[in-house]
């Protein structure tokens, strides 16, 4: 693989994974502004959250991820890293959310609902998820 043919290298340290899982939200600035969006893709440090809900660069959040089949949310506390509204307006926001604090037994739960999510979607797609290379 040349270097020079990469369009757009990608700068994340971590693979993020395609995961939708629900999400509720409350600023801990404001405990009156909260409300729920759904997760877009997942990584060892964060989420992307879409929301209808307008929340601004570093808002810290208490997030409350319902995992699939599984009736034990993951708790843990964000920061809004950006925000982006969606290409449609009736697509709502897209919030990048970093972990700041998360129990490692519940980083491991989200990480492995997204794996296995991702796998069951990659069936015929036999790319190691951190060994992603452009193979022109």
């Amino acid at each position: 693989m040349k270097e020079g043919n990469k369009m757009g290298k990608e700068r994340r340290r971590f693979k993020r994974f395609n995961a939708y899982m629900n999400v509720n939200f409350r600023s801990q600035e404001s405990k009156t502004r909260e409300g729920s969006g759904l997760t877009k893709d997942l990584s060892r440090e964060g989420i992307k959250v879409n929301t209808t809900e307008s929340l601004e660069s570093g808002d810290l959040l208490e997030l409350e991820i319902h995992l699939p089949d599984d009736a034990q949310p993951v708790r843990t506390t964000g920061k809004v890293i950006w925000s982006r509204p969606c290409h449609s307006h009736d697509e709502g926001v897209d919030h990048g959310v970093a972990f700041m604090m998360i129990d490692p037994v519940d980083k491991f739960r989200v990480l492995d609902y997204a794996y296995n999510y991702w796998l069951e979607t990659k069936v015929n797609d036999f790319s190691d998820p951190e060994q992603i290379t452009d193979l022109t």
